[in-house]
Order: structure tokens, then sequence, then C-alpha cells
């Protein structure tokens, strides 16, 4: 089976959106891999921050049986995070004095997935809350602890997954007609 998804939430200094990829050899093993990106800027009196970072790295899940149609994944992941901070302080006549810092991080975390069909065979509501270990803003944000949602689509099956659009906007899916009638 194979899952990707676009996710939104606090993955690092700020909100992002990311994308995922999982790949089950067996129903109950998930391998993946993820890419985020978080930015936010502020004004202060001296003058403009922005901040933003990108993530990427790989993780390993696994499937708990589906209950009342969740279904629980714990993971471990490990990522590579990169954080840019870049302060504009204007010192007037049009100019400003500027300072750029870059650095790379390296983290590992624990957490777990849930999600839920939106409809039989088709996208999935998901959301994941872990928590990162390590260096770095991810880490000394919120106690290291982030939560992201969105839409996980199962590509096992595109025909079914097709057909589940249908039903999400109220079509009904068509019945073979009985011979004889």
């Amino acid at each position: 089976m194979v899952r990707v998804g676009f996710l939104f939430g606090r993955t690092g200094d700020a909100a992002g959106s990311s994308v995922y990829l999982e790949i089950n050899p067996v129903r109950w093993l998930g391998l993946c891999a993820f890419a985020a990106q978080s930015r936010a800027e502020s004004a202060t009196d001296d003058g403009l921050v922005q901040q933003w970072d990108s993530s990427s790295g790989a993780c390993v899940t696994t499937h708990l049986p589906q209950w009342k149609g969740f279904l629980i994944s714990p993971f471990a992941q490990f990522s590579h995070q990169r954080e840019h901070v870049h302060i504009a302080i204007p010192v007037g006549g049009g100019a400003s004095y500027t300072e750029l810092d870059n650095k790379t991080h390296l983290l590992w975390g624990l957490g777990v997935s849930t999600d839920r069909a939106i409809v039989k065979n088709g996208p999935r509501w998901a959301i994941r809350v872990g928590r990162n270990f390590g260096a770095g803003p991810a880490v000394r944000n919120g106690g290291g602890v982030y939560a992201v949602g969105g839409v996980i689509f199962p590509l096992d099956h595109p025909v079914l997954l097709g057909r589940s659009f249908k039903r999400m906007v109220g079509l009904k899916p068509k019945k073979d007609a009985s011979p004889g009638s």
C-alpha cells in the first residue's frame, strides 16, 4: 500500500505546510518520508525579523488494528532541519543593517498518527502529533511538541479512490443493470 498526504501545522519555527509519503511493505509496517516548511515574520521597534525553516526526514510507523474506523499508528522519525533568520534594521536614509543566520539541526522524534476515511476507499483525515528531540527551534518551541493535520490519499486502489470522490460530493455510484431488465 502507498499513501501520500498533504498536511499543515506547526513543525518548527511557525505554522507551515508539509508533504508525506508512506510505503507499506506489509499492512502493519510503514516506511515514510516527509518534507515541511514553516515561516514567521514579526516587526519590532528596531526592524523586521523573518524566520523560516525547512525539514526533511524519514520515519518508521506501525499500524495498529483499526478501532471504530480510526487507524492509530505510532511512529519514530529522524529529520534534518535548516533554520534561517533574517533581521533587517533600518538605519536611516533608506539604508538598513542586515544580519543573516543559517543553522542546520539533526532531530529525532516520537509520536502518533491517527487517520479516518472521509468516505469508503477514499481520502483520510489525518492528524500527526509528536515530540522532537535534539537541538534547534523545533525542540525549543512548544517544548518540542508539534501537531499537523490534513488529508492522506491511499493510492493502492486508484479506481476505488477515484470513485470515492463522487461519493464525497453526494453522487451515488452507478449500479450495474441486471440482465433481462
